[in-house]
């Protein structure tokens, strides 16, 4: 902490009458060194941020190329990136969300490209307003956009049906405006002084509005896995019709058929991979917020001054992690249930085979 004291003291304290007025201009500069002996305006526990958002931007980059090109060789007629050898199938479908899925992934390797852009000219320049602008605009549309691709997959948009519901569309306009809210709460907190009313305010509107968010992201999913253990449970039902009048033993039976590896029909085969999908999706979902929003908290509080970009650290690596493990699970796949039934045949006649043999 740094205490100023500005005391004036008049030479005639006898003419007690005069009013005396003063004014001063204060222009601080506080400058640490880094391990290279280099001046610089950040402090003891941001000097690593640059060099550490220039690395995850150049992994998202990485992330984009390798997305963007298996969607340019399925659309071109040649063989995807992620493919099995030996396996028989079609050619995989790209569906309008993979696209949108494109656009976020380069969102977030600008966002953090200019992140790290930031953090290099305050620490040379020890500010950057034009770049702090262009960042928290880019920061804006991002989340925006993040959290509209998490709520268009969990309500299974262009993947399990063409169109959204009432529902999962009043969601995404709720989610819309806490991201407007959400936003203008970070503008407010980059100009304002830790310690001060307006700052814990607005720090604490922040986070409400942040756990809202999460919160409503997770309603779409929950439907969408309700509705196919529906279908699922229906279908593994229809399967069965000589076990209708038997009470007990017709539960168990569906039960055992929507557990199944291997369903009756290939549309039931289809829906049961689909809602292996979802619960994975959701599952995801809840460890990324349950993560990024409580347990960096709490790793955070653990940290000396001069590991607070650890914090930070923790948190893109585990975006980073996320995007990789979400892109991976929802890739372009193929769409067609007859494929799957054959593959599943195939791998059965395999088994018995090597039965046989042994």
């Amino acid at each position: 902490l740094y205490f100023l004291i500005f005391q004036l003291c008049p030479r005639d304290i006898e003419n007690k009458g005069i009013e005396i007025r003063t004014s001063f201009e204060l222009d601080l500069h506080f400058k640490n060194y880094d391990s290279f002996g280099n001046p610089s305006y950040l402090t003891a526990g941001e000097m690593k941020l640059p060099g550490m958002y220039l690395y995850f931007s150049i992994s998202y980059a990485l992330c984009f190329l390798l997305w963007a090109s298996n969607i340019r060789n399925i659309r071109l007629g040649r063989d995807p990136i992620w493919t099995s050898p030996g396996r028989v199938s079609s050619r995989p479908s790209v569906h309008a969300i993979h696209h949108l899925m494109t656009l976020l992934l380069g969102l977030k390797t600008v966002t953090v490209f200019f992140e790290a852009l930031r953090y290099h000219y305050i620490r040379i320049h020890g500010h950057a307003e034009f770049l702090s602008a262009v960042y928290l605009f880019m920061s804006f549309v991002k989340g925006i956009f993040m959290f509209t691709v998490i709520l268009l997959i969990g309500s299974g948009w262009s993947l399990v049906k063409p169109v959204l519901g009432d529902r999962e569309k009043k969601i995404i306009w709720l989610v819309l405006v806490l991201q407007v809210i959400d936003n203008i709460a970070v503008a407010v907190l980059s100009q304002e002084t830790e310690g001060e009313k307006l700052y814990e305010d607005w720090s604490a509107l922040l986070h409400l509005v942040d756990i809202l968010c999460c919160c409503a992201v997770l309603v779409p999913i929950v439907w969408q896995v309700n509705s196919l253990e529906i279908v699922v449970q229906a279908e593994a039902e229809s399967s069965n019709p000589s076990s209708e009048g038997n009470g007990d033993t017709n539960k168990s039976t569906a039960i055992t058929d929507v557990e199944s590896e291997n369903p009756a029909t290939a549309e039931a085969g289809r829906t049961l991979q689909k809602l292996k999908q979802f619960q994975r999706f959701y599952i995801l979902v809840v460890v990324y917020i349950y993560f990024t929003r409580i347990v960096v908290y709490l790793f955070a509080t653990m940290l000396g001054y001069r590991q607070t970009w650890l914090r930070y650290f923790v948190t893109e690596l585990g975006t980073l992690v996320f995007y990789s493990v979400v892109g991976f699970l929802f890739r372009p796949m193929d769409d067609n249930p007859y494929f799957e039934a054959q593959r599943n045949a195939l791998e059965a006649e395999e088994i018995e085979f090597s039965s046989t043999l042994l």
